[in-house]
C-alpha cells in the first residue's frame, strides 16, 4: 500500500514539475504585462547617387506574460538623390498563444495561421555575447553584441535593436516604457476585419514568392548574415574589403529598390503618355485638372510634393505645359533602353544621371 502512495506521490510531483517548467517555457517575457514605444530610423548611401533613409515608430502591447501580444508599426522608407522612391508600411500583428494574426490594411483582411516554431523559438540574444548595461527610457537593460548587431534587452523585452552594415544602418530605440501595467484587452485588439485562415507553409510560400519592395530590415538581416558568412569563410574582416566588393554587398541590399524601380520608371513613361493624350482633349482648366487628377497614380510612390493645380488652359498657358511634357516624355523614352538592360541599383542611376 505504502508502495502505491509513493508511486501516485511521484507521478503528481513530476506531472507538477513539467507543468511548471511549460509554464515557465510558455512566457516570452519576464514580465506579466507591459507597453513599450519605439522610434525606428535608419539608411545610408547605397550608391554615389542614391540615398536610404528610414523613420517610424511602433508600439508592442503585451499581457500574460507576452503570451498575448500585439505590434503595431509604421515605417516610410524613402529613396533619393537620383532615384526617387517612398515607400510606406503599415504593420499590425497580434500573437495569441500559437496562432498569429496579420492585418491586411490593402485588403482589409485579416489573415490568420500558426505561430511558426521560429517565432516561438526565436531569441534576440542568441549568438550574442553580454557585455554591459545602458539606460533606455529611463529602464537599465543589458547590452548584447554580435557582428553587425547591438540589442538591449530588459527582462527579455527588446529596448533597442541596431544593425550596422557598410555604413548602412538601422535603429529600433524604446522612447517610452510601461512595465506590469493592467493591459485591458480592449488595447490588445486588432481591426475588425474579416478572417481568413492560412496554413503555414503556404503563407511561407506566399512570403518567399514576394520579390518586390521588401522591408530594409530584412533585407538588412539577410545580406548581413550572408556578408559575415563569407567574411569568415575568407578568414578576413569588413575593414579589409575593397571597394569593388562593398559595391557588390551594396548592391544586394539596394536589390528590393533596384527591382521596383525597374517596374515603375516603365509604368511612369506610360503615366505621362496618357497624361498628355488627355491633356491634348481637354477644352479647358477644369478638364485639364480632371487628366492630372486621373494621371496620378504613381506620383505617390516618387515624391510627397502635391501636385499644382492648372488655374489657366488659355493658349499660352495650354502650350507651355504641353511642351514641359512633351520634354520630360522626351527624356523619358531615352533613358529607357539603358534601364530596360541595367542589372542593378548602379546602372540604373547611371541611366537616370
Amino acid at each position: 500500500m505504502s508502495y502505491k502512495i509513493i508511486f501516485i506521490f511521484i507521478f503528481l510531483l513530476f506531472s507538477f514539475s513539467l507543468l511548471f517548467s511549460q509554464t515557465i517555457a510558455d512566457k516570452k517575457y519576464n514580465l506579466s504585462s507591459g507597453m513599450v514605444t519605439y522610434t525606428i530610423n535608419g539608411g545610408g548611401v547605397l550608391t554615389q547617387d542614391v540615398n536610404l533613409s528610414i523613420n517610424g515608430k511602433s508600439i508592442l502591447r503585451f499581457r500574460d506574460w507576452g503570451r498575448v501580444e500585439l505590434l503595431e508599426e509604421e515605417v516610410e522608407e524613402i529613396t533619393s538623390g537620383v532615384l526617387n522612391n517612398i515607400e510606406n508600411r503599415n504593420q499590425c500583428i497580434k500573437r495569441e498563444y500559437k496562432q498569429e494574426f496579420n492585418v491586411d490594411f490593402k485588403n482589409k483582411k485579416i489573415l490568420e495561421r500558426p505561430v511558426s516554431k521560429e517565432t516561438l523559438n526565436y531569441k534576440p540574444t542568441d549568438g550574442l555575447v553580454k557585455g554591459g548595461q545602458m539606460t533606455i527610457a529611463g529602464v537599465v537593460c543589458d547590452i548584447w553584441k554580435g557582428k553587425g548587431i547591438t540589442v538591449c534587452i530588459y527582462k527579455k523585452v527588446p529596448l533597442l535593436t541596431e544593425y550596422h552594415l557598410l555604413d548602412m544602418y538601422y535603429q529600433k530605440k524604446a522612447i517610452d516604457v510601461k512595465l506590469d501595467i493592467k493591459a485591458s484587452s480592449e488595447k490588445c485588439t486588432i481591426p475588425n476585419f474579416p478572417l481568413q485562415k492560412f496554413s503555414l507553409f503556404k503563407t511561407q510560400i506566399k512570403l518567399k514568392n514576394r520579390q518586390l519592395s521588401e522591408p530594409f530590415l530584412e533585407v538588412l538581416k539577410s545580406v548581413s548574415l550572408e556578408m559575415y558568412a563569407y567574411l569568415k569563410e575568407s578568414n578576413t574582416s569588413e575593414d579589409n574589403l575593397t571597394k569593388k566588393q562593398k559595391k557588390v554587398w551594396l548592391e544586394k541590399i539596394g536589390e528590393s529598390t533596384f527591382k521596383k524601380q525597374k517596374v515603375l520608371l516603365p509604368k511612369m513613361l506610360l503615366e505621362m503618355q496618357k497624361r498628355r493624350e488627355c491633356l491634348e482633349k481637354a477644352e479647358n482648366w477644369i478638364d485639364a485638372n480632371v487628366c492630372l487628377e486621373s494621371t496620378s497614380t504613381l506620383k505617390m510612390h516618387f515624391t510627397k510634393k502635391r501636385e499644382h493645380s492648372i488655374s489657366s488652359w488659355k493658349e499660352g498657358d495650354r502650350d507651355e505645359i504641353l511642351d514641359l511634357l512633351d520634354t520630360k516624355i522626351l527624356m523619358m523614352k531615352s533613358h529607357m533602353p539603358c534601364i530596360r538592360s541595367s542589372k542593378n541599383l548602379s546602372d540604373l542611376a547611371s541611366c537616370i544621371k
